[in-house]
């Protein structure tokens, strides 16, 4: 089957939702398909060329999901529409038989034309679901394409927002991310160090990678670790809220704010215990599954998508989002060493099973298959 893949994105980074597509266009493509790219995300076009991805470059103009992007779209679609036919009557993107769309330009733009030549069009929704579309006048229009494509969520959480907003249910699934492990390089997933029973160390490593905005709960986790010492608290992240955050541990020795980490398994390594903090939808969390695969312990909130895969105390601990105090008292909860020895076993077995690659690739694969039938 030839797969195209579209993305144009307001701006680009290399965040869960470039791993994910990275991974899936991969992986399609060792299944026998032939995969393409198309789109103006710089990232996505450069680990496409480095894995020997075909993928065509377009730029094409911002999405309507600003204020100016939202009135400027109405005169500049009808270019943006043109020169997208265009380019997908050209000699290289013939033949397509399935779209898979990741920004709501394309989506606008492409399904309706898609759908009248028989291709067959799905849209991926990984981006939190905001103002940006909940308010955008546009959405009408969303809702009424979105009957001729398959909407595919990363959760079941992602799903029911979506449902909530009017789309059909019959239109609208849900697939988790699949993690690949060679992202997680360096370290054994199957023989951790969580894997035997150790003493309760004198400091308790903490760690949670998230982007440094107001939506991740960053502050409210600082909050929760504060002053005690018998808690170090490393961040892996940059954005908006850095320097606030920065502010907020200047008291602190025990809490570090570092950028990036070269190795991500080695980084899981070092913890005892994972945290994702969202205060707002976070569709799905994924280095909250790449820790349990890792076998450290992990603490979510209910409002990560991951949050409806797992059994709570059991697998993971997960806590109402918004607060100091739950994430304080999950601390708490796993300050034993033995408490955090038996959930990681059960939490890295449930991640192999709902989180592999394999599974997230089956899934795609199906949908294939039942839109052929």
């Amino acid at each position: 089957m030839r797969i195209l893949f579209t993305r144009f994105p307001l701006e680009s980074r290399y965040g869960g939702a470039e791993v994910q597509t990275l991974s899936l266009m991969e992986g399609l493509r060792k299944r026998g398909h032939e995969v393409l790219f198309l789109g103006s995300c710089p990232i996505l076009l450069r680990e496409a060329h480095s894995s020997q991805l075909t993928a065509h470059r377009l730029m094409i103009g911002p999405p309507p999901v600003t204020k100016w992007g939202v009135v400027s779209f109405r005169w500049r679609k009808r270019a943006m529409r043109q020169k997208l036919i265009a380019t997908l009557q050209s000699k290289e993107l013939q033949n397509i038989d399935a779209v898979f769309m990741l920004s709501l330009t394309e989506k606008l733009l492409l399904t309706e034309e898609l759908h009248r030549r028989g291709i067959r069009v799905y849209w991926i929704e990984h981006d939190r679901i905001g103002r940006w579309l909940t308010k955008n006048p546009w959405l009408k229009t969303i809702k009424r394409l979105s009957t001729l494509a398959t909407t595919i969520c990363v959760s079941q959480l992602s799903r029911n927002m979506y449902l909530k907003l009017g789309f059909l249910p019959e239109r609208v699934t849900a697939i988790p991310n699949g993690i690949d492990l060679q992202r997680l390089a360096g370290t054994n997933v199957s023989t951790k160090h969580h894997d035997a029973p150790m003493t309760n160390p004198r400091t308790l490593h903490i760690g949670c990678i998230a982007r440094l905005s107001s939506e991740k709960g960053i502050d409210l986790l600082i909050k929760a670790v504060g002053p005690r010492k018998e808690i170090s608290l490393t961040i892996v992240g940059a954005g908006p809220e850095e320097q606030h955050l920065r502010t907020m541990i200047n008291t602190f020795t025990n809490i570090n704010i570092i950028q990036h980490v070269e190795c991500l398994g080695e980084f899981y390594r070092t913890l005892d215990i994972f945290i994702l903090p969202s205060r707002e939808h976070d569709p799905f969390g994924l280095v909250a599954a790449e820790a349990m695969l890792c076998g450290v312990p992990t603490v979510v909130t209910d409002a990560c998508g991951i949050a409806g895969y797992i059994r709570d105390t059991e697998e993971a601990l997960i806590v109402p989002a918004g607060s100091v105090a739950p994430l304080g008292h999950a601390i708490m909860l796993l300050r034993h060493a033995t408490t955090r020895h038996a959930m990681a076993i059960r939490g890295k077995e449930a991640a192999m099973k709902a989180f592999s690659l394999q599974a997230m690739i089956d899934g795609y694969e199906s949908l294939l298959r039942a839109s052929q039938a």
